[in-house]
C-alpha cells in the first residue's frame, strides 16, 4: 500500500525497504504510514486473535534511514535481495526498544518524514554498534 519492499520474515519479525529498488523522495513518510497501518490492524484484530487463538498481539516498529547496500547478495549456492549496512541494524535495534503499539524512529527519519506526523524526542540514547548515541523519536 505504501510502495515499501518486504525484504525478509525474521522470526515473528519483518523487515521492510523503502526507498529502493526505485527512489522515493518520500520513503520516510512512506515507512512511517506503513508502520500506522501496521498498529491499526493490529489493534483491531487483537480481539479476535486473543478469543480464536489465546495470543496476546503486540508490535513494535523501528524504522530507520540512510544509506545501504541494496540488492542481490550472496553467493552461487543462495542469493536474495536485501539491504544491508548501518542504517538497517539501527532500525533493529530501535525495534528492538519499542515497546508494544509503539513506533521508534531515528532523526534522520523525523527530519525527512515532514509535518504530517507527531514526533516526540526521546533524547539521544546509546544503540550497540554504534559510537555515537542515536537521536530517538516516538511516533504519537
Amino acid at each position: 500500500r505504501h510502495g515499501g519492499t518486504v525484504d525478509k520474515f525474521i522470526g515473528d519479525c519483518v523487515m521492510a525497504v523503502f526507498g529502493a529498488p526505485a527512489a522515493q523522495p518520500d520513503h520516510a513518510a512512506r515507512a512511517l504510514r506503513a508502520a500506522e497501518d501496521m498498529h491499526r490492524f493490529v489493534e483491531a484484530n487483537a480481539p479476535a486473535w486473543r478469543r480464536t487463538y489465546g495470543i496476546e498481539a503486540r508490535l513494535g516498529v523501528g524504522v530507520g534511514s540512510g544509506e545501504a547496500v541494496v540488492g542481490n547478495l550472496g553467493s552461487e549456492a543462495r542469493m536474495e535481495y536485501t539491504a544491508i549496512g548501518d542504517v538497517v541494524n539501527v532500525a533493529a535495534r530501535l525495534e528492538s526498544l519499542a515497546k508494544a503499539g509503539q513506533t521508534l524512529c531515528t532523526g534522520d527519519v523525523a527530519r525527512e518524514a515532514g509535518d504530517e506526523f507527531e514526533l516526540a524526542p526521546l533524547g539521544d540514547h546509546p544503540i550497540r554498534g554504534k559510537r555515537n548515541a542515536v537521536a530517538i523519536f516516538e511516533v504519537r
